[in-house]
């Protein structure tokens, strides 16, 4: 069902190009005050757009394809709710998938509060085809235990349907035996299952009815990511070691094969007693190969660090150093089809109060160029920006903070 949104009128369509003297010249259009949190989705068609419109106490997970129709503003509401969970780092999301027993589908994804905690919310997903009704978001994990759930990533897999992943805090209610002393072989939805009190890392096919428990010590609040090739399904978080060395970690399923052990990234050694709110961005293109960008800061030195993948070895190649200026991280990750990588990251200069959007483009010899794309707000209200590559032009959205609390809005441009 398609709705028409009168606020869309309000588009406001103008050239970026002056905002920094670096940026490239770009078309730029701005949604209406109350919307934040977009994100980047593709179709076989087009590139969309989603986004969240706060209107006091109702949210609404909203999406329509880019650029828009000066002449059109339907725009599609994928789920609404009154109690959700709505936090810069830890947001909702869409994407089209053939998803295989349902056909080709969107799914999304929203946070639900399940009590009166502040982190007691739950992942509901939901499906909608093009032309058909929206089907009643449903819970994602089984366990019954009121705690955090989200930072929830996924990829479309190449035989159909979605793997999703997340952080599952089923484990944090329970004191007593260290995380630890949970088996693999005990690996299901049962939440009686083991004990302790660290974050764990899951994931599933949506097809399957129980999911598998791949990390059982992680960082707490930072996002994962989730990516599949023909040839395996990869996932990349943050890990925590028992003395709180919170580097990238990830794990590998091959093609046919179980689940690998979790192994690091790299071995940043980076000691720090809280989570940093800052996972990993993962790409991969339609020849396989992957890659990946990290925020780390290991004596106090903040650094954006970008590797690709090596499958033949199972290892990732020792990582170039794109940024070591004080980011602020909040990275995001696209690889094209000739094994370009665009990264991108909120950076910044001495003695500017501005954060800058800047984007690396790392050929395949190893070679990086650097741009800013725009000046933003360093608050954690400017969210994570995201980027998506269609059709030969680059994509960016973010949120632009307002004055005044409630008055941000999003911006996406391409050039």
């Amino acid at each position: 069902m398609k709705y028409a949104l009168s606020v869309l009128l309000s588009f406001l369509f103008f050239n970026c190009g002056q905002d920094t003297p670096t940026m490239a010249e770009a078309e730029c259009f701005q949604l209406p005050k109350g919307t934040h949190l977009p994100r980047l989705f593709l179709t076989p068609e087009n590139i969309q757009l989603s986004y969240v419109l706060s209107e006091q106490e109702q949210h609404n997970l909203l999406a329509f394809p880019i650029p828009p129709s000066e002449n059109s503003t339907q725009t599609t509401v994928f789920q609404s709710g009154k109690e959700w969970f709505v936090n810069w780092a830890d947001f909702p999301s869409i994407k089209y998938v053939d998803e295989g027993l349902h056909g080709h589908v969107f799914f999304s994804h929203a946070l639900e509060y399940s009590a009166g905690g502040t982190y007691d919310y739950d992942i509901k997903y939901s499906f909608r085809d093009d032309n058909g009704p929206l089907f009643i978001p449903r819970k994602l994990h089984q366990d019954t235990v009121s705690a955090e759930h989200g930072f929830l990533s996924s990829a479309q897999l190449p035989e159909g349907g979605l793997q999703v992943s997340w952080l599952d805090g089923r484990y944090t209610k329970q004191a007593g035996a260290d995380a630890g002393a949970k088996k693999v072989a005990e690996q299901s939805d049962d939440h009686g299952h083991g004990g302790g009190g660290a974050m764990t890392l899951r994931t599933k096919a949506l097809t399957d009815s129980v999911s598998v428990e791949l990390d059982h010590r992680v960082c707490d609040c930072c996002n994962t990511a989730t990516v599949a090739t023909d040839d395996l399904v990869m996932v990349a978080y943050r890990d925590r070691s028992e003395h709180e060395i919170r580097d990238i970690g990830y794990v590998i399923k091959p093609t046919g094969r179980e689940w690998s052990t979790p192994k690091l990234v790299h071995a940043d050694n980076w000691e720090i007693s809280g989570c940093p709110v800052n996972g990993p961005a993962l790409a991969a293109n339609g020849a396989g190969n992957i890659a990946i960008v990290w925020y780390t800061a290991p004596a106090d030195r903040a650094q954006i660090l970008f590797s690709r993948y090596d499958a033949a070895l199972d290892a990732w190649q020792p990582p170039t150093l794109l940024d070591d200026n004080a980011p602020l991280g909040r990275v995001d990750l696209q690889l094209a089809e000739d094994g370009t990588a665009y990264a991108t990251a909120l950076t910044t200069r001495e003695n500017i109060d501005d954060a800058f959007l800047t984007l690396w483009a790392i050929a395949p010899s190893g070679e990086v160029e650097r741009e800013d794309l725009v000046s933003t707000s360093p608050a954690r209200s400017s969210g994570f920006p995201k980027i998506a590559l269609f059709e030969d032009k680059l994509y960016w959205a973010r949120t632009v903070v307002g004055e005044e609390k409630g008055q941000h809005h999003v911006e996406v441009c391409w050039r």
